[in-house]
């Protein structure tokens, strides 16, 4: 192995060796050898850091976005080694929802050129600042702040250009063609909503509406199925570490997997003997198993490879040294030991719903206030069809026995 990162490393010119030094340092001291050596060996990652080495000058973060920009293959690599070279302080941290979002805006610019300025305009006083806000406000991953960004983009660049088609500028734009188009695609196209609005209020459409995006109403597995999971989650051994304290926190508080998979170990804390956790503002009291699961958790972390050299402060960490785990590979694990997902998260949710008022429901769980008042409304429903169900079973049963 030392041969190999020899031929790495002895590449960098004297005068930048201590950008390498860190990441030379934690590869050779790696408790698991083999695995760095398959990396160096066969990893397209390290490849891109050999080639970016040869060019002689200080690493940088636009390197690594001009060698993202080819297939997606070449995104996932250059994020990969991204993320290497942050935690072992070859780059510097730098805010990657706002860089992610410019880089994803000048794409789309690029494909519809008669429309930068109102998407320059949605983006930099709509789209990014309320990415930011929620990200800082509501945790959750950045990935997905990213995406909820990307997807208003292409959607109201998708808009623009088929209204364009039609000799429309926005302003011309009337209900009957934004009806039309919602009408010949896909329920996506319902996501327009953010931009119609934000164009409405900025004095460059008229008053458009656009219904929210069709939602089925979630159905939860049956109460009893759902307690004898959390019961599982909480006293089988049997099930890996990670899967039973993400389905514990899934099954008794209805988190959606992008905030359980971001959850860092501070978010646990212990006071007067009691563990408590902390999914927004307000400090959860755990039962003294789902506080004992966690704590094993913190103390045993699942093992991610040598990018676990470094120290990732995560619950759930992922196979980079400065990522959580992905919320999709979080739900697939669930999956695999039969934990649904969102029908795990009505049931919790609901059964939570009925305890508490939306004001502490909320800043407990970090739901907007509108979505605790429908959650609140949602369990209220279920109790009076579930206390009109036990009636007409009485009287059925009653008129049997008569």
């Amino acid at each position: 192995m030392e041969d190999r990162l020899a031929a790495l490393f002895d590449a960098v010119p004297e005068s930048h060796t201590s950008q390498y030094a860190h990441i030379r340092v934690a590869l050779a001291d790696c408790p698991e050898p083999g695995t760095v050596l398959n990396w160096l060996c066969n990893s397209r990652s390290a490849d891109l850091l050999a080639g970016l080495i040869t060019v002689g000058r200080p690493l940088t973060h636009a390197d690594l976005d001009a060698a993202s920009d080819g297939s997606r293959s070449d995104a996932m690599t250059a994020d990969y080694l991204r993320g290497l070279l942050v935690a072992y302080q070859v780059l510097p941290e730098r805010d990657e929802l706002s860089a992610r979002v410019s880089r994803h805006l000048d794409r789309v610019i690029t494909r519809h050129p008669p429309h930068a300025v109102l998407l320059r305009s949605y983006v930099r006083w709509s789209l990014l600042p309320r990415a930011r806000r929620h990200q800082r406000l509501r945790g959750g991953g950045v990935k997905n702040r990213i995406r909820w960004a990307y997807a208003r983009m292409n959607i109201a660049a998708d808009f623009l250009t088929a209204m364009a088609a039609h000799g429309l500028s926005l302003g011309e734009v009337t209900q009957h063609q934004v009806d039309a188009w919602l009408a010949g695609g896909p329920g996506t196209r319902y996501e327009v909503r953010d931009f119609v609005v934000w164009a409405h209020r900025r004095h460059h459409a008229c008053a458009l509406e656009v219904p929210h995006r069709p939602k089925a109403d979630p159905a939860g597995p049956a109460e009893d199925s759902h307690w004898d999971l959390l019961h599982q989650c909480l006293t089988d051994t049997e099930l890996p570490l990670d899967v039973r304290a993400a389905g514990a926190i899934l099954l008794l508080f209805g988190q959606h997997l992008t905030r359980i998979a971001a959850l860092t170990t501070t978010a646990l804390s212990t006071a007067d003997g009691t563990k408590f956790l902390t999914l927004d503002r307000i400090p959860i009291p755990l039962p003294a198993s789902l506080g004992q699961l966690l704590t094993n958790l913190v103390e045993h972390p699942a093992p991610t490879g040598w990018a676990a050299n470094s120290p990732s402060g995560w619950l759930f960490p992922g196979h980079l040294p400065s990522a959580h785990l992905s919320s999709v590979v979080l739900g697939r694990r669930l999956a695999a030991h039969h934990i649904p997902n969102r029908p795990a998260r009505t049931t919790a949710l609901v059964a939570v719903a009925q305890e508490l008022p939306p004001a502490i429901l909320g800043p407990m769980l970090g739901l907007h206030p509108i979505t605790a008042s429908q959650w609140r409304r949602r369990a209220g429903t279920d109790w009076t069809a579930y206390l009109a169900a036990r009636v007409n079973g009485s009287r059925r049963n009653t008129a049997r026995s008569e």
